[in-house]
C-alpha cells in the first residue's frame, strides 16, 4: 500500500536532505511503454485514483521529452524521460539526488540535446517510478542503470549525477568500464565517510517550514528557495508531494524508508569509501565547496542558541568535505570545477559555469577563440 509522509516530515525534508547531501546487464526482459510526453500526467491520473484531489495546473509538465517507463526486474518500473537528440552519436544520461526525479533536469537537459542523445531516470523509491520495499543499495542502483541503456539499445554513455548520484556514477565506472565513456559529479561527494558518529550534525530547525509556507506550491516553493536554495521545476516538485483541494502541500509521495534506505547505501560499512584509482572512464567533478563563511542558507533564520550550535559542529564538516574533493581530485587530469558556497543544486543555480565547464571536458565547442 502506498504510504505518504507525515506534514511535519515533509517540513523537515528539505532541510534535512540538503543538510545531508551538499555534500554486466541484467537478464530481465526490459519492457517499454510510451506515454504522452507530460511528466506530472502521472502523478496526476494516481492521486486521482486514490481518491485524493488533483494537482494545481502550475503542476502540469508542458516540457517536450518523451516518458517511457523501463521495467528494471519483475514489477519494478523506472520512469526515463528522452528529451531528444536521438539522432546524436553519444548519449547522455542524468541521474538525479536524492529525493528528486529526473524532472529536476527538465531545464538543464536541453544545454546538450544539440551534441546527444539525452535521457534521464526516475530511480525506484520515487514517483512514478516503482516504489519496492528493496532494492536502494548502490549495487542494484546501478544495474537499474544498466538495465535502462539496454532497454534504450544504447550500448554507451556519458553519465551525468547530481547528490547522491555519485555513487552511482563510481560503481558504474567501477563494475561496468565498457559501457561508461564519461562521468560528471554534479557536487556528489563520496559519501561513504560522511556520517561519522562521532561527527555532530548541524541543527537545521524544522520550524522554518510552518503551515504558512505550505498553503501553496507557490509558499512552498519560495520557502524552499529561502531556507535551502533551491527552486526546483514545479513538475519535479508536485511529483514529490500531496496536495489537498485548497492547493496546499499536505504531505509527500515518497515513504520515510525510502530515504533511509537509500542513506544507509551509501555508508563505508556497505559501501567502501571510491578507490578512484580503479576507476579508468575521464570524471569531471563541479563542486559547491563548503565555507564557514557562507555556512547554510537556514542558518541565518536560526535562534541564536542554534547559530552557536551550527558554528560548532559545521568546521568539522566542511573539512570532511574539502578532503573528500581532495581525494577526487588527487592524480585526476581533469581539474575540477570548484564553487566555495555555491547552492547545492550547481546545474540550477550556476548553470553558465557548470555547462561550460562540461561542454569542455565533453569535447564540444565553447567559444572564444
Amino acid at each position: 500500500m502506498q504510504q505518504t509522509r507525515s506534514l511535519e516530515g515533509l517540513c523537515q525534508a528539505a532541510v534535512t536532505v540538503a543538510l545531508l547531501l551538499t555534500f554486466g546487464a541484467s537478464s530481465w526482459g526490459h519492457t517499454r511503454l510510451d506515454h504522452a510526453p507530460v511528466g506530472s500526467q502521472a502523478a496526476d491520473q494516481a492521486a486521482r485514483a486514490r481518491g485524493r484531489p488533483a494537482q494545481p495546473a502550475a503542476c502540469r509538465d508542458t516540457t517536450p521529452h518523451e516518458v517511457t517507463f523501463v521495467e528494471v526486474e519483475p514489477g519494478v518500473r523506472l520512469e526515463v524521460l528522452d528529451w531528444g537528440g536521438a539522432h546524436a552519436p553519444q548519449t547522455m544520461v542524468l541521474l538525479s539526488g536524492l529525493g528528486d526525479n529526473a524532472h529536476a533536469y527538465d531545464q538543464f537537459a536541453f544545454q546538450f540535446t544539440d551534441d546527444f542523445h539525452v535521457i534521464g531516470t526516475t530511480r525506484r523509491g520515487f514517483l512514478p517510478s516503482s516504489q519496492p520495499e528493496e532494492g536502494y543499495d548502490v549495487e542494484t542502483r546501478a544495474r537499474d542503470d544498466i538495465a535502462v541503456l539496454d532497454a534504450f539499445g544504447i550500448r554507451k554513455a556519458t553519465f551525468v549525477g547530481h547528490s547522491l548520484a555519485g555513487s552511482e556514477l563510481s560503481k558504474l565506472g567501477e563494475v561496468y568500464p565498457t559501457r561508461v565513456e564519461k562521468l560528471v559529479y554534479l557536487d556528489a561527494a563520496d559519501l561513504a565517510e560522511r556520517f561519522s558518529p562521532s561527527r555532530i550534525e548541524p541543527p537545521g530547525d524544522d520550524s522554518l517550514f510552518t503551515s504558512a509556507t505550505l498553503t501553496s506550491l507557490w509558499t512552498y516553493q519560495a520557502a524552499s528557495a529561502r531556507f535551502v536554495a533551491q527552486r526546483k521545476p514545479d513538475p519535479a516538485v508536485c511529483l514529490g508531494v500531496e496536495f489537498d483541494a485548497t492547493g496546499a502541500v499536505t504531505g509527500s509521495t515518497t515513504p520515510d524508508w525510502v530515504s533511509a534506505k537509500l542513506l544507509a547505501g551509501v555508508a563505508g560499512s556497505v559501501n567502501p569509501p571510491v578507490n578512484w584509482a580503479n576507476i579508468k572512464a575521464p570524471r569531471l567533478g563541479i563542486f559547491a565547496l563548503f565555507t564557514i563563511e557562507a555556512r547554510q542558507p537556514w542558518y541565518w533564520y536560526l535562534t541564536a542558541a542554534d547559530q552557536a550550535a551550527f558554528d560548532e559542529a559545521w568546521p568539522p564538516i566542511v573539512a570532511w568535505h574539502e578532503e573528500t574533493i581532495g581525494k577526487f581530485a588527487d592524480h585526476n587530469p581533469i581539474p575540477p570545477l570548484i564553487l566555495p558556497g555555491a547552492p547545492h543544486y550547481v546545474y540550477i543555480y550556476h548553470e553558465a559555469e557548470v555547462v561550460r565547464a562540461m561542454r569542455q571536458f565533453l569535447g564540444l565547442p565553447v567559444g572564444g577563440k
